[in-house]
């Protein structure tokens, strides 16, 4: 605690008073001089004094301790919205839709002697909702080992959902020996493909003919 100047200074007054007259006696024709005063009580009554006008001024300024207001705390998580999800499945085409009918000929890995023609038929049905025109087609993919001279082959007949057909492609087997594939599609009339791919399976074999001779076609058994 800090005191004021002036304070200090009349303290130090004081006491230097109670010093001096202390010391000092009265002249012979001067009053009679009254009792000696002890100087050390003199002193001690000097430090109370200037103690309690000190505990005076403490009680009327009192300290004052410094109060300090923490930062409000946030307790509020935070929060963010997940990334939507797209739940939505492409579109099922549903209305051109193919599957086999369980029978064809020229059975995968037939033996065919170099450049030799032959017909290859699949029976398909018609799985899906819609009716297939008669110039729906059978064309080859683009895929396995080229179309072996075939080219595409209108079906030639209007197919009914839930109805079968059966689609004749003419083939000419490669001259070199070797193993063949041959992958084909039905293709709408908007030239779109569509339904399970089938294909044509054969194996070459022997020297190639000096004319290629087209082979029976089995009947198609109902």
């Amino acid at each position: 605690m800090k005191f004021g100047k002036q304070k200090l200074i009349g303290f130090s007054l004081l006491v230097i008073l109670a010093l001096t007259l202390s010391a000092c006696g009265g002249g012979a024709d001067e009053a009679p001089t009254p009792t000696p005063v002890d100087p050390n009580l003199i002193a001690a009554q000097a430090i109370a004094t200037f103690s309690m006008s000190l505990t005076q001024t403490a009680f009327a300024n009192p300290t004052v301790t410094p109060t300090f207001t923490p930062f409000p705390t946030n307790t509020t998580a935070a929060t963010f919205a997940a990334l939507g999800t797209n739940t939505s499945a492409a579109p099922v085409n549903t209305c051109d839709v193919s599957a086999f009918g369980n029978w064809e000929t020229v059975p995968d890995g037939t033996v065919m002697a170099p450049g030799q023609v032959f017909d290859k038929v699949w029976r398909l049905q018609n799985a899906g909702t819609c009716t297939w025109t008669a110039t729906y087609k059978a064309v080859f993919t683009g895929t396995g080992n080229g179309p072996m001279g075939a080219a595409a082959t209108v079906i030639g007949k209007v197919v009914k959902p839930g109805e079968t057909i059966d689609i004749t492609v003419k083939f000419t087997a490669p001259t070199a020996p070797g193993e063949y594939t041959s992958w084909w599609k039905l293709q709408n009339d908007k030239g779109e493909f569509f339904g399970t791919p089938f294909s044509v399976v054969i194996k070459v074999v022997g020297a190639p003919a000096a004319t290629a001779t087209e082979t029976a076609t089995p009947t198609a058994t109902p």
